[in-house]
C-alpha cells in the first residue's frame, strides 16, 4: 500500500522490485494518489488500485484511506521511492502472526543502513543527545539480528490489518513525520510486539516528494510537538520549542 505525492517516477522500480522479489504470494497493491498532477501519470500502470485525493491529505489519513478498501490480512505500508533487494516474504508472514507490527532494513542511496529506522522510545534526554551527535538508537538500526524495538519506520512497515483498524489506523493529526512511532507506541500498548527484522532489506531514496526543505522541517517540528504534547504533555512539548529556539534544537 503506497500514498503517493510527486513519487510516480520512482513507483514504476519499486513496482518492478515486488514483482521480481515478492514470488508465491497473493497480494493487491492500492495506491492513494495526494497529487491530482500526477493521476494521468499513474494510470499506467494497469495491476494497481488507485484512489485519487483532490488534495494532499498527508502520509497517515493517506494510508488509513487506502487500509479501508484493503482485502488482505496484512497491511504492507511502503513508501514509493523504495526498492526490494531481498528478503523472505514468507518469513514475514510467518512471523507477524504473532508479533502484529514488523519494521524491515532500510538502506539510503549510498547502500548505507538509513538513520533512524528503528528505534527506543523517544525521550527529551534523547533528543537533547542527538543535538550533540550522540544517537542512542544507533545500536538498534544497525542490528544485525531481529530484535524487539519501540518503533519502527513507516517507510516500510508490516502490519496486520485487524489490530490497524483497531487502533484507528495512523493519527490523522500528524501530517508527515512521528504518525509510525506514535502507531509502534499503541500498538505496544495494546499488547503486542514490534519488531526490527533486518534479514528483509528495502533501499529507501528518502525525500523524494519535498522541494524544499524548509517545509520538510515544518511538518517534521510540527509532528514532533504533537507527539510530545500527546504522550508527555504540554509541559515537555513546550520545552522542546524553547530548545529548539535557543540551540537550533533538533
Amino acid at each position: 500500500m503506497f500514498v503517493n505525492f510527486k513519487g510516480a517516477e520512482y513507483l514504476k522500480k519499486c513496482l518492478a522490485s515486488i514483482s521480481q522479489r515478492i514470488k508465491d504470494v497473493s497480494y493487491e497493491i492500492i495506491v492513494v494518489n495526494n497529487n491530482p498532477k500526477e493521476t494521468e501519470l499513474l494510470s499506467q500502470f494497469s495491476e494497481i488500485k488507485i484512489i485519487n485525493a483532490d488534495h494532499n491529505l498527508g502520509f497517515g489519513k493517506g494510508h488509513n484511506l487506502g487500509a479501508r478498501s484493503a482485502q488482505g490480512e496484512i497491511l504492507w505500508i511502503l513508501n514509493a521511492d523504495t526498492e526490494i533487494l531481498e528478503g523472505d516474504i514468507k518469513r514475514i508472514i510467518r512471523e507477524i502472526r504473532e508479533i502484529r507490527a514488523i519494521g524491515v532494513k532500510l538502506l539510503d542511496e549510498n547502500n548505507d543502513v538509513q538513520s533512524w529506522s528503528a528505534g527506543a522510545e523517544p525521550t527529551l534526554w534523547d533528543l537533547i543527545k542527538n543535538n550533540f551527535g550522540v544517537k542512542t538508537s544507533r545500536k538498534i538500526w544497525e542490528s544485525k539480528e531481529k530484535r524487539e524495538v519501540d518503533w519502527v519506520s513507516g517507510a516500510s512497515l508490516f502490519i496486520r490489518k485487524e489490530l490497524f483498524q483497531k487502533l484507528g489506523g495512523f493519527d490523522e493529526k500528524f501530517f508527515m513525520y512521528f504518525e509510525d512511532i506514535d502507531l509502534c507506541k499503541r500498538v505496544r500498548k495494546a499488547g503486542h510486539k514490534v519488531i526490527y527484522f533486518p534479514e528483509f532489506v528495502v533501499k529507501h531514496f528518502g525525500g523524494k516528494s519535498f522541494e524544499s526543505s524548509t517545509l520538510q522541517k515544518k511538518y517534521y517540528y510540527e509532528s514532533q510537538d504533537y507527539y510530545f504534547e500527546k504522550h508527555f504533555g504540554k509541559f515537555k512539548s513546550g520545552l522542546i520549542k524553547l530548545l529548539r529556539k535557543l540551540f537550533i534544537f533538533k
